[in-house]
Formats: structure tokens, sequence, C-alpha cells
């Protein structure tokens, strides 16, 4: 039931307007682009960089947690570790590519 004089936005374009409408703010990220570096010639993505460091910290805190004996008092060493190491990676996000 369409009530006369109420804008339909499906008569006008379908749902592609809705979608462009959502889509709208975001555009403005578009243009500033994700956060890359040089290396060895080749530009590489800020997160792979966070990545490695999470994944190199979660080992290293695997290692020292072996070495005090507290890595047998966990119960999920997966979840732990890998929490451990998206903590890290984000830390590093911050700190270094953060405002």
């Amino acid at each position: 039931m369409k009530l006369p004089g109420v804008f339909s936005i499906r008569s006008r374009g379908g749902p592609w307007l809705g979608l462009a409408l959502l889509m709208a703010p975001v555009q403005g990220w578009a243009s500033i682009g994700a956060p890359s570096f040089p290396l060895a010639g080749a530009y590489f993505p800020a997160w792979l960089i966070c990545l490695f460091i999470g994944a190199v910290g979660a080992a290293l805190l695997r290692l020292v947690f072996m070495i005090l004996h507290v890595d047998g008092l966990l119960r999920y060493h997966l979840v732990t570790y890998l929490s451990m190491g998206t903590m890290l990676g984000l830390i590093a996000w911050l700190l270094l590519y953060g405002q």
C-alpha cells in the first residue's frame, strides 16, 4: 500500500540508492589510503608488520611462560596466546601509526 505524497526509495532508484546513502560517510576514508612503508623496494602494508610483531611477541611470551612454569597453569593455550598476539599487534599499531 503506497500513500499518496510519500517518497518511496524503491520507485526512484531501488535498493542501490539506499546502499549509496549508507556508503556516503565512508567515502572520506578512500582518499587517506592505508599506511604503508617501503622495504627492499616494495611497499608493505602497516598491518603486516603489526601482525608479525604480534606473532613474534606471542611466541616470546610463550617461551617466557614456559621458563616461569606458568604455561602449565593455563587451560586454553590457543585462545590465550592468540589473544596475547592480537593485543601486542594492536598495541604496536597504536604506538606506530596511532594519532
